[in-house]
């Protein structure tokens, strides 16, 4: 092949898209991870942050830094806090989503479900952070462990690599009726507590309280009976290690929503 007809080759594969870089990133950060867990696409979180996809592209890449402006811009699709995507890979921020409360509590928000945006806080020192959610104490039904104001950071069941086990502190969720035509339950109360289960086979929430108008026990998830009304065999009879074996069932009239693994503010 003549010399000049292979500079020419050469010179066309150097045009179009720019090679593949397999090395290190120039500006490491978490953009994929933080897209990649919500579901979206490059072009999806572009769009809400108001900037091009292919500057996106080469932020999420690593070949250019994210600034403070654009963070300001990325923070809100990306559900994270700004610093989040400051500090490049280290740091994760967890959303506040819940608000621990009793049903009578007259200082709780209108929602157990706390709105979107929801605040996004750091947890400290907790392993896989990313994994873990946060809720905010409202009233007295904690205040053997916890005062109003308090934060307690959550691991979901789905993620835990432990069983449970009796005494663990969990918060957990309480409807208002028994599940109907898949139609969503509205939310009675969420209470912070221990998890126990009683002779009969009950799981059951020891709450952490002075007040007496809480109770002390509350149910999480009868043990199975058959359609004489007796318990199934020795199944429900708690076991000597402690272990509790649960799984969240449609007409269960409460939902643990995680086990404590931190907590800040308040004690």
């Amino acid at each position: 092949m003549p010399v000049e007809m292979r500079k020419g080759l050469s010179a066309m594969q150097t045009r179009g898209r720019p090679p593949k870089n397999t090395g290190a990133p120039r500006y490491a950060n978490r953009l994929r991870e933080l897209r990649h867990r919500l579901g979206l696409s490059q072009q999806e979180v572009a769009q809400q942050a108001s900037i091009s996809a292919a500057y996106y592209g080469a932020l999420e890449r690593g070949d250019k830094r994210i600034n403070a402006d654009t963070a300001q811009r990325l923070h809100r699709p990306l559900r994270c806090a700004v610093s989040d995507l400051l500090s490049g890979t280290r740091g994760v921020s967890v959303p506040l989503r819940f608000a621990i409360a009793a049903a009578e509590c007259p200082a709780r928000p209108d929602r157990f479900e706390l709105p979107e945006p929801h605040e996004m806080l750091h947890p400290g020192r907790v392993g896989e952070p990313q994994d873990c959610l946060a809720a905010e104490i409202f009233d007295d039904s904690a205040d053997l462990d916890f005062a109003r104001g308090a934060v307690i950071f959550l691991r979901p069941l789905a993620l835990l690599r432990e069983p449970w086990r009796a005494g663990a502190r969990v918060v957990a969720r309480f409807f208002l009726e028994t599940a109907r035509d898949d139609a969503e339950r509205p939310t009675h109360e969420i209470l912070y507590g221990l998890l126990d289960q009683n002779i009969l086979g009950d799981l059951v929430l020891l709450t952490r309280t002075r007040n007496r108008l809480i109770p002390r026990h509350v149910l999480v998830q009868a043990a199975a009976t058959t359609r004489s009304g007796f318990s199934e065999g020795a199944a429900p009879i708690p076991r000597r290690d402690g272990v509790i074996e649960y799984r969240q069932n449609a007409d269960d009239p409460a939902e643990i929503l995680g086990l404590v693994v931190y907590a800040m503010g308040p004690a």
